[in-house]
């Protein structure tokens, strides 16, 4: 279809706030989608001065009906939201008006191992990974670290003595440092990568074939490792999750779990206090009649 000099304007103003490519190309995107709708049922051209509450609802019903999933939904109509905001603030629109709330959906529970599950995965990774490949596991485990905070991991950044140590995160999200405490796994695994030789280096603990490894690199360390089909496909956030899952079942509060894995909000922290699938099956064998 032919561009809309409003959606042009509007996203023209846009990139001069600094919006990624990927967030334009999303709202252009959204509001073309929005032209096409409006256009088709009012029968005239869109334009700013044209869209009144009752469009903004029935659009909202409209992607509704075509049974769009909640993050899509509600994404278009804060595409909507914040074009017609534009509108209001540049006069282009005579009057604010209500605009329909976003959809309600539950939100994806993160996927972690059981205990046997992680038992079963070490075992494996112990029989057929490298010194490498262990250490990259048993850290990522006992540490919650995000998979790009382990690629970024020096040397320098770890502190150990026979009994303690820890790690300095400050690559994390929003660029802000936080230190985690190492367990005794978590202190084997780096020993057994020669951290007395190197401690205080400025080097990468985790090089690849090519140099430093990256987040990639671990993604095809496990996939190249063959691990056993009963326990799916793991990715590298598995373990943060089951990490911070680990804690939550051993009675750690939130505020130290959430500290722990960097959180930026409680919110997130809250999503492992949910029982799995697992978790209620062992709760109702509880109550059965003992044999």
């Amino acid at each position: 279809m032919a561009k809309n000099a409003y959606i042009e304007s509007y996203i023209t103003y846009q990139k001069s706030t600094d919006k990624s490519p990927a967030t334009l190309a999303s709202y252009q995107s959204d509001l073309i989608q929005f032209v096409i709708w409006f256009e088709s049922i009012n029968g005239v051209e869109m334009k700013l001065l044209n869209i009144t509450p009752t469009d903004a609802r029935q659009y909202k019903q409209h992607l509704i009906d075509l049974e769009l999933k909640p993050p899509t939904i509600n994404r278009r109509l804060l595409s909507l939201k914040y074009f017609l905001e534009w509108g209001w603030d540049t006069k282009k629109i005579k009057y604010r008006f209500p605009l329909p709330k976003t959809v309600k959906h539950s939100q994806s529970m993160p996927k972690w191992l059981t205990r046997t599950q992680q038992n079963q995965l070490l075992r494996h990774i112990e029989q057929y990974g490298s010194k490498r490949d262990i250490a990259i596991v048993k850290i990522l485990l006992n540490t919650g670290l995000r998979v790009s905070e382990l690629c970024d991991l020096k040397w320098a950044h770890v502190t150990m003595s026979e009994r303690k140590g820890k790690l300095l995160v400050n690559v994390g999200k929003g660029c802000k440092y936080r230190e985690i405490p190492l367990n005794k796994d978590a202190r084997l695994a780096l020993y057994n990568l020669d951290y007395t030789i190197h401690a205080g280096s400025d080097v990468f603990v985790f090089k690849g074939q090519r140099g430093t490894l990256g987040p990639r690199g671990v993604q095809l360390m496990l996939n190249r490792l063959n691990i056993p089909g009963d326990l799916g496909v793991i990715s590298p956030h598995q373990f943060r999750h089951t990490f911070c899952k680990n804690l939550v079942d051993a009675g750690i509060s939130l505020e130290k779990v959430s500290s722990l894995a960097g959180h930026q909000r409680l919110d997130t922290t809250k999503l492992y206090c949910q029982p799995s699938f697992d978790d209620l099956s062992e709760a109702v064998e509880k109550i059965g009649e003992i044999d």
